[in-house]
């Protein structure tokens, strides 16, 4: 489906519930809030599915918005997710019902009737952003804080080489909308808890180099969690830590989840696709961000990246 089919079908429907990723970014909470508030300005009844992992940090722009059950016969929206296995555990009984699909990952199966994937995007938020301006929707100022959180989140603060001429462009329109971007700024990519610092610390005096530098793997324990007090605002976007280590070209974060299961993040410079390596260990993403969760311990998942990467001719 192009933008203006999507905006057609979202017009010709009403009663939507919109569902995010588990371990949700900025991207999908801002898709969420911007299409429901969106939808509603419109006259539509529009709500947003509550995630189990939703934080705090994200909770003044959910506001009003969360249900914590799906109404009878919603339309059911997932937005920035790549795949029904990411739909958290109390929308798990939606995969095979979901609607409509808003993406950009180019690993989306496409596992609903009407769905609108463009991995061209930067981030799903450009998707969304389009679609309510194209149903003429009012874009208020939460629309545009909204839709500003997903486009910076997922490009970090548009530094990253995903960022587009229309990426700026959308950021920009958010501004002349009337989006305070400064206290967003200073809160996703300004700040950083103690426990953050410390964690980093560990990383740090941990990460593994290899491939002469190029490579770099980090392990996140559950244990230092525990032990840090860390929350997952304080681990936000932790994924990349490993890519800002000068040459670096590919960073790996390998973080224990809590049914000891190890979640593999890859972040990686053009030299490497991403998607394409974490496609061995039944996961994807994008070309420069990926991931996978496999089976295992730490030493289980290391080697299972390494082989991926070899598989994918990258020099380990």
């Amino acid at each position: 489906m192009t933008v203006a089919e999507t905006a057609a079908w979202l017009a010709a429907h009403d009663n939507f519930c919109v569902l995010t990723h588990r371990n949700p970014d900025g991207d999908t909470i801002g898709c969420a809030a911007a299409l429901c508030r969106g939808l509603r300005g419109l006259g539509k009844a529009a709500c947003v599915l509550k995630n189990p992992q939703f934080t705090p940090r994200y909770a003044p722009y959910l506001e009003g918005l969360v249900v914590p059950e799906a109404p009878e016969g919603a339309a059911l929206v997932s937005v920035d997710i790549a795949d029904e296995s990411m739909l958290p555990g109390n929308a798990a009984r939606f995969a095979g019902k979901i609607d409509l699909v808003v993406d950009h990952h180019g690993s989306n199966p496409g596992f609903a009737s009407a769905c609108l994937i463009v991995p061209e995007a930067a981030a799903c938020g450009e998707l969304v952003f389009q679609v309510l301006r194209a149903m003429g929707a009012p874009l208020t100022r939460g629309v545009a804080e909204a839709v500003y959180i997903a486009v910076s989140t997922d490009t970090g603060c548009f530094q990253y080489s995903n960022t587009t001429p229309q990426t700026l462009r959308i950021a920009a329109e958010t501004k002349e909308l009337g989006c305070d971007a400064y206290p967003i700024n200073k809160l996703f990519f300004g700040t950083k808890s103690f426990a953050r610092l410390q964690l980093e610390s560990r990383l740090t005096a941990s990460m593994e180099l290899l491939s002469g530098g190029r490579l770099a793997v980090c392990r996140l324990p559950r244990a230092w969690m525990d032990e840090l007090g860390l929350t997952e605002d304080d681990i936000d976007s932790i994924a990349g830590f490993p890519r800002t280590v000068e040459g670096v070209e590919v960073g790996v974060m390998i973080r224990e989840l809590t049914d000891g299961s190890q979640k593999i993040s890859l972040r990686t410079a053009p030299s490497c696709n991403a998607s394409a390596v974490c496609a061995h260990l039944g996961g994807g993403g994008h070309v420069a961000a990926a991931g996978a969760t496999v089976p295992g311990s730490f030493a289980d998942a290391r080697q299972a990246v390494l082989g991926a990467l070899r598989a994918e001719a990258f020099p380990v």
